[in-house]
């Protein structure tokens, strides 16, 4: 088993970039992706994810998530511009009404928020289990969910600026996927396994939304908190005794589709 000192070394770490990130694209939000922004790719990428590109990749496993940051971020070149998107996987036909966009937005931060309450309410679920039996891995859990608690407060607010009713539930169609697992755990090894399937679902489906929304700011908030998630299951990975770069974070398999449950 990991070290109880790595376990809060990394959840000290993960705190501050948190912090980090969400303060950062709550500042840097009203003129991140204006065409005059004076910003490198480089300075983009850290205001984006709350990680230097040096820190990507000393973390592992996230180095197709920064390129997604860049790729969301766009070129320096102004005169360049991606095709606009509404929506994971639904690319806006000519004559897209706005409304329309701002609809298949809401859908993605409704489910947003739905898999951040999950993820809170499993966290409940470990820490009430009394399965969890090493100290530092407790005092995780507790750090993870709190912060899966702000990341949903964002979302939420995001849903409401969008015009959108907020989605303050956990993910019913995902929880009712994920109740024979917690129905059958019995040991601190099934409560990580299971807080590690969340995260790296929620990491993907952050991933692979990026670029998808018609609203290129809310790509900042995708990956801010994506960021976040993938380095929870990285941390989680490293506890269960699996490779530090997880295979998940090159795929967006277990990414749950906008609108599930929602």
């Amino acid at each position: 088993m990991t070290s109880q000192d790595f376990i809060r070394r990394e959840s000290r770490d993960i705190q501050d970039d948190h912090t980090e990130a969400l303060g950062k694209f709550r500042r840097a939000m009203p003129g991140l992706f204006h065409p005059d922004s004076p910003l490198d790719a480089d300075t983009k990428l850290e205001l984006v994810a709350g990680f230097s590109r040096r820190r990507i990749l000393q973390i592992g496993g996230m180095g197709i998530m920064g390129a997604a940051v860049l790729a969301a971020c766009g070129s320096d070149d102004s005169g360049t511009s991606s095709p606009t998107t509404a929506g994971a996987g639904t690319t806006m036909a000519p004559g897209t009404t706005a409304m329309a966009a701002a609809s298949s937005d809401v859908v993605l931060l409704r489910t947003a928020s739905s898999l951040e309450e999950l993820a809170v309410a499993a966290y409940q679920t470990a820490i009430d289990s009394g399965l969890v039996t090493t100290p530092a891995v407790g005092d995780a859990a507790k750090l993870f969910q709190a912060q899966h608690r702000e990341h949903s407060a964002l979302f939420q607010a995001a849903t409401k600026t969008a015009g959108g009713q907020p989605f303050t539930m956990p993910n019913p169609v995902v929880l009712q996927m994920l109740q024979p697992t917690i129905a059958a755990l019995k040991d601190q090894a099934g409560v990580l396994k299971l807080a590690y399937d969340l995260e790296t679902a929620a990491a993907q489906t952050y991933q692979s939304a990026v670029g998808l929304v018609s609203d290129a700011k809310l790509n900042v908030a995708l990956m801010s908190v994506g960021g976040v998630e993938a380095r929870h299951a990285a941390v989680l990975a490293s506890v269960l005794m699996q490779p530090p770069a997880p295979k998940a974070f090159q795929t967006i398999e277990k990414a749950v589709a906008a609108g599930t449950g929602v």
